[in-house]
């Protein structure tokens, strides 16, 4: 388990620069699906069920403004920054996982 951190901008605005502590990349991509989860409950209230594909969380990834993850390494005891590519393809694997 790594100690990862998510600094996410969500909209243009420099006030929405937030950030996520999470104890492993796993449960940061569980944040990251959330926050499109999230998103969805505000756009559609009326709706119970909500339903959506991965490829609809990368392109929320892809449209902020700005996403990135540090990633603690054990060995180094230093965080690893990580850019929002990174993020996308760690989103499909969590997916991919949580799927199973």
């Amino acid at each position: 388990m790594s100690h990862t951190i998510l600094l996410v901008q969500k909209t243009q605005s420099p006030a929405s620069k937030t950030y996520i502590e999470c104890n492993s990349v796993a449960l940061a991509m569980d944040e990251v699906i959330s926050m499109y989860e999230e998103y969805l409950k505000k756009k559609f209230p009326q709706k119970e069920r909500i339903e959506f594909d991965v490829n609809e969380v990368l392109d929320m990834v892809f449209h902020l403004p700005d996403c990135a993850a540090l990633v603690l390494d054990q060995k180094s005891g230093s965080y690893v920054p990580h850019d929002k590519s990174w993020i996308q393809k760690q989103v499909v694997v969590r997916a991919q996982s949580r799927a199973r």
